[in-house]
C-alpha cells in the first residue's frame, strides 16, 4: 500500500494500544513501525532496475524481519521511555504485529510480497486493493489528523482510531465480495472463450468496484475490465494479446529477461516497435485500458542493451489522466460502456 495508508493505520493502532501510556508519541511509533518495511526502497538505489524490482517487498517484508525487528524496536522503546512502565511483552506484540500487518496489507496489492524470505522466494498476492485506494485510506487519514491536533486529554481519541480502522476493515470485506462476484462472471466465460486455469483478477486504479482481468489463452492472454455494476447482459469484452516469446531470441541479456519473467509471475507479453523490444508485465494493467481497446501496458521495460532501462510502472499508470479521462473512468466504474475502439470479440 502507499505510505499514507501505512502511516495513518500505524498511528491509529498506536493510539489504541499505547496512547494512554505514551500519549501522542504512540502515534509516532505506530507510524514508524508501519513504514519500516519499505526501507528496502533505499537499498534499491544500489541495484540495477530489474534487481530492484525483485528486491522490493522481499526480506524487509518477511515474517522473519517482522519478528526480529519488532523485538529490537520493543527493546529500544523500552529504553527510551524507561520512565513510563509499559510491559516488554506489550511492546513486543505491538511492534511485531504492526510490521506483520504492513506485510499482510501489501499482499492485497498486485506487486507480490515475500512473506517467507529468506527461506522461500515465493511472492504472495491476493489482489484485493489497488496500491492507493482513497476509500480504504480516507477514514484513517481523518482520524490521524484528529489525533494529531486534538489534546491528549480528549476522551474521544480511541473512538476515532477504532472507527477509522473498522471502516477500512469493512471496505476490505467489500473488496472481497466484489472480487468474488467478478470471479463468478469470469468463470462463466471460461469455456466460451477458451480461457485456461490461472486467470488473474486485480483492482483497477483507486477502486475495488472495477477490476482488471488477465486470462491465459493459447499463445497469449485475454484482458478486460469489468465493473460490479455491469449488467450481466453486457458480458465481458476481452482483448487478445499475443505472448510473442519468439521475440526473446534476439535479446542477449538473458539475466535481465529471466529476472523480469520471474517478476511478472509469468503474466507477460513481448512487443516490438522498430528496433525496440519490450517486456510488458500484465499484472499492473493497461494505461486507461477501460476506455481504449488494446491500450499499452502500464509496465513496459526495454530489453535491448543500451536503452534507458528505467521502468515505466509508476509513470505509465497515470499517463494521460485529466478531467475528461476522470469522468470517463467514473462512468466505467458505474457500469457504462466507454470503449473508444471496440475489442476484437465479446462474449
Amino acid at each position: 500500500m502507499d505510505s499514507v495508508t501505512h502511516i495513518t493505520l500505524g498511528a491509529c493502532i498506536g493510539e489504541l494500544v499505547l496512547g494512554k501510556k505514551l500519549g501522542k508519541q504512540a502515534l509516532m511509533w505506530g507510524a514508524i513501525a508501519q513504514s519500516l518495511p519499505d526501507i528496502d526502497s533505499a537499498g534499491a538505489l544500489f541495484l540495477s532496475p530489474e534487481q530492484a524490482l525483485l528486491a522490493h517487498r522481499g526480506i524487509t517484508h518477511s515474517l522473519v524481519f517482522a519478528l526480529v525487528v519488532g523485538l529490537a524496536l520493543a527493546f529500544l522503546v523500552r529504553r527510551i521511555h524507561h520512565k513510563v512502565y509499559v510491559p516488554f511483552v506489550t511492546l513486543a506484540l505491538f511492534f511485531c504485529l504492526q510490521l506483520m500487518l504492513h506485510d499482510l496489507l501489501d499482499t492485497c496489492n498486485a506487486y507480490g510480497t515475500g512473506l517467507l524470505e529468506p527461506f522461500s522466494h515465493q511472492r504472495f498476492s491476493v489482489n484485493l486493493l489497488y496500491v492507493a485506494d482513497p476509500l480504504f485510506t480516507t477514514g484513517l487519514l481523518v482520524a490521524f489528523v484528529v489525533l494529531v491536533f486534538k489534546n491528549i486529554r480528549y476522551q474521544g481519541r480511541a473512538k476515532w482510531a477504532f472507527v477509522a480502522i473498522a471502516l477500512s476493515g469493512l471496505y476490505l470485506c467489500l473488496a472481497v465480495f466484489s472480487k468474488l462476484y467478478i470471479s463468478g462472471r469470469v468463470q462463466a466465460t471460461l469455456k466460451k472463450d477458451g480461457v485456461q486455469p490461472g486467470y488473474l483478477i486485480t483492482p483497477a486504479p483507486f477502486t475495488s468496484m472495477l477490476w482488471y482481468i488477465v486470462a491465459p489463452v493459447n499463445n497469449g492472454y485475454n484482458t478486460a475490465y469489468s465493473s460490479v455494476f455491469d449488467g450481466n447482459a453486457n458480458g465481458i469484452a476481452y482483448q487478445f494479446h499475443a505472448k510473442n516469446d519468439s521475440l526473446l531470441n534476439g535479446v542477449q541479456n538473458k539475466n535481465v529477461v529471466n529476472s523480469l519473467v520471474t517478476f511478472s509471475d509469468k503474466y507477460y507479453t513481448i512487443t516490438k516497435a522498430g528496433n525496440d523490444i519490450n517486456i510488458n508485465v500484465l499484472r499492473f494493467g493497461q494505461v486507461q485500458g477501460w476506455a481504449v481497446a488494446d491500450a499499452q501496458f502500464a509496465f513496459s521495460y526495454p530489453l535491448i542493451a543500451g536503452k534507458n532501462q528505467a521502468m515505466l510502472l509508476q509513470k505509465g499508470r497515470l499517463s494521460g489522466w485529466n478531467g475528461h479521462a476522470l469522468k470517463i473512468y467514473v462512468k466505467r466504474i458505474l457500469g457504462k460502456s466507454v470503449i473508444e475502439n471496440k475489442p476484437n470479440h465479446k462474449i
